[in-house]
């Protein structure tokens, strides 16, 4: 049976450590990053802002005088702390519903994709 040294493992440990590190800092200094605006924190939810960004153009074509901050106060209003699921659900089941190139999506879900085409156009 062969023994491992010490010198070896702290140099495959000390490997792994970088690899490791490697990708997790790659991933942050890769992905794209947008200009700050007020109400990051209610784009965050759709997890991908450039979709969110497509929906959203479809949703603003569909919805009359939108003001975004007056908007990102009343979701967050809306979400109060809760979970984005349950937010939506409740949505579902009260009849809040918009329409955005022919889908049917929950109101929350619109408004948010629409305070992400505001952000990126």
């Amino acid at each position: 049976m062969k023994t491992v040294s010490r010198r070896q493992t702290l140099w495959l440990g000390g490997s792994a450590a970088v690899l490791v590190a490697g990708g997790v800092g790659g991933r942050l200094l890769l992905r794209k990053r947008y200009a700050p605006t007020p109400y990051d924190d209610l784009i965050a939810l759709a997890h991908d802002r450039d979709a969110a960004a497509q929906i959203g153009e479809t949703v603003l074509a569909e919805v009359d005088d939108f003001e975004p901050i007056a908007m990102a106060v009343r979701l967050r209003a809306r979400i109060a702390g809760r979970p984005l699921a349950t937010a939506l659900t409740d949505d579902v089941a009260k009849g809040h519903l918009v329409e955005g190139g022919g889908w049917v999506l929950p109101e929350m879900l619109g408004l948010i994709c629409a305070l992400a085409a505001k952000a990126a156009g």
